[in-house]
C-alpha cells in the first residue's frame, strides 16, 4: 500500500513539471497550436534554404575578371607611382641625374659647338668621357684665312646644374694653301705671323692652351645632357713665347 502511495506521487509530479514546462515553453497542450508553430518553422527554414542557393547561384555566374600579368620591358613595367604624389607618374625614359658627375658617369660621348676660344671664330668639338670626370677633346675649327685643330685634356669638378671645369691642350691654327690674306680680321694671328708669314699667307702656328670655364649641364628631362658652356684661355705660341688671352662660349650635347 506505501508503494502504491510513492509511485502516485511521483506520477503526479512529473505530471506537473511537465505541463509546467510545456507552459512555459508556449506550447500549451492544444496540438493545433504545436502543428501551427511547426508549420511556421518549417517554412521559414525553406525560405533561407532558397534565398542561400540563389545567392549562391548569382556568385557563380558573376564574370571572373583576370588582371594581366605585367612582362618586364613592357610600357607598364616602365611606370612606377612616386611615393607622396598623388595620381603622378614618371617613366624610366625620362632621365634625371644627382650631379654633373652622375651624368657624365653615363653618358660617355659629347658633341658640341664653339665660338672663339682654342679653335679659332667657329669649331666643332667631341668629347669622350673615359672617367666620370675626366675626358679628352678633339675638334677642329676654322676662321678667315685659317684652319685649326685642337687636342686637350679636361677635368670637371663635382656640382649641380653649374659646375667649373679646367682644360689642358695643344692647338695648331694653318693656312697652307696661301691663298688669302683675311688673317688680318683675327688679332691672335695678326700678333703671332712674321712679317714674310702674312706675306705669302700660308702659315703654321702652335699654341699651348690652358682654360678655365664654367658649364650649365641639364641634369632632368627629356633635354638632359645638354650643356652650355663659358671659358676663359691662355693662350702660349710655342715658337715666338706669346701669352695670349682668349675666352669662348659654346654648347654641347652628351649622349
Amino acid at each position: 500500500m506505501f508503494k502504491l502511495s510513492v509511485c502516485s506521487m511521483g506520477a503526479a509530479f512529473f505530471l506537473g513539471l511537465s505541463l509546467a514546462q510545456g507552459a512555459s515553453l508556449g506550447l500549451g497542450s492544444d496540438p493545433k497550436t504545436i502543428k501551427a508553430k511547426s508549420s511556421s518553422i518549417e517554412s521559414e527554414y525553406s525560405r533561407n534554404m532558397r534565398a542561400e542557393k540563389q545567392g549562391e547561384e548569382v556568385k557563380s555566374a558573376a564574370p571572373k575578371v583576370t588582371v594581366p600579368a605585367v612582362r618586364p620591358g613592357s610600357v607598364a613595367a616602365e611606370i612606377r607611382s612616386i611615393p607622396g604624389a598623388t595620381n603622378t607618374y614618371y617613366s624610366q625614359n625620362s632621365f634625371s641625374y644627382s650631379s654633373t658627375l652622375k651624368m657624365r658617369e653615363d653618358r660617355k660621348v659629347g658633341a658640341g659647338l664653339s665660338v672663339g676660344g682654342t679653335l679659332g671664330l667657329a669649331g666643332f668639338n667631341m668629347e669622350l668621357n673615359f672617367e666620370d670626370a675626366d675626358g679628352v677633346i678633339a675638334g677642329f675649327g676654322t676662321g678667315p684665312g685659317y684652319n685649326s685643330v685642337q687636342l686637350a685634356w679636361k677635368h670637371a669638378f663635382e656640382g649641380d646644374y653649374l659646375a667649373p671645369y679646367a682644360s689642358v691642350g695643344y692647338s695648331r691654327w694653318y693656312n697652307s694653301r696661301g691663298s688669302s690674306n683675311n688673317y688680318g680680321s683675327s688679332d691672335i694671328l695678326d700678333r703671332v705671323l712674321t712679317s714674310n708669314e702674312k706675306k705669302t699667307g700660308q702659315f703654321g702656328t702652335d699654341f699651348v692652351n690652358t682654360s678655365l670655364g664654367l658649364q650649365y649641364n641639364q641634369l632632368t628631362g627629356d633635354l638632359a645632357g645638354l650643356s652650355f658652356f663659358g671659358e676663359l684661355t691662355a693662350m702660349w705660341e710655342v715658337k715666338r713665347s706669346m701669352l695670349l688671352p682668349n675666352g669662348s662660349i659654346g654648347a654641347i650635347y652628351y649622349f
